[in-house]
């Protein structure tokens, strides 16, 4: 179950004519039978940020209000954020703490202003946080798998579909 940190960046860089962002990423992790899971500290200072942010508040309390539902879509994670003052850090901070992966999701790594991104990674006190941009974010978030089957000369019932009336010819070349 991979958990992605949702830096505050993306959420408050959004624009008007890119709201597709916040279909295509924040809304995958409230998806039914979606696997991610979005990342919060114990004492849910990470959701009053989210609480503040301003630019998009409508879309952002919807976003909030789905992921309250059970099963939680939110990981709790074991970090008190509350003597980090600088909220980029704090959420360096909650990411590198994150025991499964360490996945930062930004609106743009040159937003990024107190640490250093080489190669989409920060090194962030001896931990290796993979930083997602938005557009790579959507990609990650959004991979299909496609299964293409050949099939020749047979019936084949797929996906819980059934073959009814079926004159099935044994032919032998």
């Amino acid at each position: 179950m991979p958990v992605y940190t949702v830096s505050p960046d993306l959420l408050s860089s959004i624009e008007e004519d890119e709201k597709i962002y916040l279909t295509d990423i924040l809304f995958v992790f409230t998806r039914k039978g979606c696997s991610f899971k979005v990342a919060k500290d114990k004492n849910g200072e990470v959701l009053d940020i989210y609480k503040k942010i301003e630019k998009n508040a409508d879309s952002i309390k919807v976003w909030l209000d789905l992921m309250s539902f059970k099963p939680a879509k939110f990981e709790s994670i074991d970090a008190d954020l509350s003597d980090i003052d600088c909220t980029e850090t704090k959420f360096m901070e909650l990411c590198a703490l994150t025991n499964s992966s360490k996945n930062l999701i930004v609106y743009s790594k040159q937003n990024i202003k107190k640490h250093l991104c080489d190669n989409s990674k920060i090194n962030y006190k001896e931990q290796i946080i993979n930083v997602f941009d938005r557009d790579e974010a959507n990609n990650a978030l959004n991979q299909k798998t496609e299964i293409i089957n050949q099939i020749q000369n047979s019936q084949v019932a797929m996906d819980n579909s059934n073959i009814t009336h079926s004159t099935n010819e044994n032919t032998k070349n």
